[in-house]
């Protein structure tokens, strides 16, 4: 059914930069196929720039209004048509990351197709696995990607409809061009209803194989109000220029785009966190908001010292999916040259959007090698929106405050399903309360001290804890893990800017007061393997560097 367009409140521009967009009380409808409609009528001239032109729209500008923006959702919408997409067809999104996945998003969702958005880094096994959970769907990919992910002419035809490639090459008659779309009638929207399914993302796959997670109108409708509530508190205002480096694939673009299309102001979108246009574009646009993902600001800890002072404007960064390194926030914050900035770390998940959030400021994280680490403690859920509660792995009672628990939330817009998958959703469920799969310890005061993933566990220990020490106190690391091993103490496995091995003396000062670790593993920091979400995919570093050592969780809850 086709809906009314309008499902944003608009509120009058504010003379005053102090002024607050009350955002909490906008009631967005979650439909992706309005929002940057929405936000062009809003504030059509407010402008988005992307460090690289689209790979649908290879020749057109980096610099687009809102209005412009809308017109190219438009557009891919037809090409989408053109190519055979109908109401409830899913359209998968393999492409190399940059915003205009979240644009094809938009296109789809508009037409009444349900948009699966996937990352390519796992490569081909997982990338058809995930096309055969979505049970043939239309893909939009590039020539790169339908090369690394497996999309041979034999896959092609065995599980999709039909496979547009950006930039297909003469010699695979078995991938339609997107040229041969261009041109195509725009069409009106046919938005899904409300509770029906509107888009699929995945999980980051820490644990093996990324879960598709499906949500409803309704389910990122209510993630949109919990993500909004924390605008007000800080004050983003529509004065900002927010710069954003999360992957574009990922649930967090979701609701992502519903606040942006809320407040309406200018962004400037990141695909890639190394590239070295990074420093001159923070540079040149001198954000005042900044989000990337946690692992992305250990590597730009390097930017901080840059002669350009790419931060120098920053007020607020932002770091969602995990706990952020405290080395990390004391170096970007020292960077800014404001005279009061902070950071917000959010705590979220796929399923269930944002769950905890903490703000810190220099003085939070003015103690160096610090045990816990601030950066633990992630906060309190939002008030009034989210509960938590610790229990027993084994029994699933819930444990008393100050005790480790495997954490458990209820929350509105929780996840509709896994796709090709319920039975795991399914077990995942406790009555109303959903198993995060994170072992962490609820304060007296309510806030959650994150300890490990429960498949990841370290007996009587903590690695998260011990890797942010570490970090911490040996500035030349750039990357510190720690691997649990069976019936051995734990292994760390670090990497360091000059690629040369820890002295030592200076090991040993560093751990001095930490629980027992077996001697540390050197690499590359290029070789740690990752997700798409730049976490460290701790199963396969295992299976490399420790051949048939087990964890010491058992990963039955996940």
């Amino acid at each position: 059914p086709v809906h009314p367009p309008e499902f944003l409140v608009h509120h009058a521009p504010t003379r005053s930069r102090r002024r607050i967009t009350p955002v909490s009380r906008v009631p967005a409808t979650g439909r992706l196929g309005e929002v940057w409609h929405v936000a062009a009528r809003r504030a059509p001239e407010q402008l988005i720039t992307v460090d690289r032109p689209c790979d649908i729209d290879p020749h057109g500008p980096t610099e687009r209004t809102y209005a412009g923006w809308a017109g190219l959702v438009d557009d891919a919408a037809g090409w989408l048509v053109q190519a055979g997409v109908r109401p409830w067809d899913r359209v998968a999104v393999l492409k190399d990351n940059h915003f205009d996945v979240a644009l094809l998003a938009c296109a789809a969702a508009r037409i009444g197709a349900v948009p699966a958005l996937l990352s390519g880094t796992y490569g081909p096994d997982v990338a058809r696995t995930l096309l055969t959970r979505l049970e043939r769907p239309f893909v939009v990919t590039d020539s790169a990607h339908a090369a690394s992910c497996g999309l041979t002419a034999e896959a092609v035809e065995r599980l999709t409809t039909r496979t547009i490639c950006v930039d297909a090459p003469d010699d695979r008659p078995d991938l339609v061009g997107l040229d041969a779309l261009r041109g195509a009638r725009r069409p009106g929207p046919r938005l899904r209803d409300p509770c029906e399914p509107m888009i699929i993302t995945h999980t980051s796959g820490t644990t093996g194989v990324p879960k598709l997670v499906m949500h409803s109108g309704d389910s990122v409708r209510a993630l949109s109000l919990i993500e909004t509530e924390r605008w007000p508190l800080f004050g983003l205002r529509r004065t900002d220029t927010m710069a954003f480096a999360d992957p574009f694939w990922h649930e967090r673009i979701t609701t992502g785009m519903i606040a942006w299309a809320t407040i309406n102001q200018r962004m400037l979108m990141l695909s890639d966190p190394l590239s070295p246009d990074v420093a001159r574009l923070l540079a040149e646009h001198r954000p005042t908001v900044v989000e990337t993902l946690p692992n992305a600001y250990l590597v730009w800890e390097r930017l901080a010292a840059d002669p350009a002072r790419p931060f120098a404007d920053v007020r607020v960064f932002i770091n969602s999916f995990d706990a952020i390194h405290t080395r990390t926030i004391r170096t970007l914050l020292a960077a800014s040259e404001r005279r009061r900035p902070y950071w917000l770390q959010a705590w979220s998940q796929s399923e269930n959007g944002l769950i905890v959030m903490r703000p810190y400021t220099r003085r939070s994280v003015r103690r160096r090698g610090h045990r816990p680490p601030p950066t633990q403690i992630l906060g309190w859920p939002i008030p009034g929106l989210i509960r938590v509660r610790a229990v027993d792995p084994e029994t699933g009672r819930r444990v008393k405050p100050g005790r480790p628990g495997l954490i458990e939330l209820k929350a509105p817009g929780r996840c509709l399903a896994y796709v090709g998958e319920q039975h795991r959703h399914d077990r995942k469920r406790n009555g109303p309360w959903w198993n995060t799969g994170d072992l962490a310890v609820i304060n007296r005061f309510g806030a959650i001290r994150l300890l490990d993933r429960e498949i990841d566990r370290i007996p009587r220990a903590s690695a998260i804890e011990i890797e942010d020490v570490l970090l911490d106190r040996l500035p030349e690391t750039t990357e510190v893990v720690v691997l649990p091993a069976l019936g051995s103490l734990p292994v760390p496995v670090l990497s360091t800017v000059d690629g040369q091995p820890i002295d030592p003396r200076a090991w040993s000062r560093a751990t001095a007061d930490l629980p027992a670790l077996a001697e540390p593993l050197h690499i590359q920091w290029e070789q740690f393997p990752r997700t798409g979400t730049w976490k460290i995919n701790r199963v396969r570093l295992r299976e490399w560097l420790l051949p048939g050592v087990r964890a010491v969780g058992t990963g039955h809850w996940t």
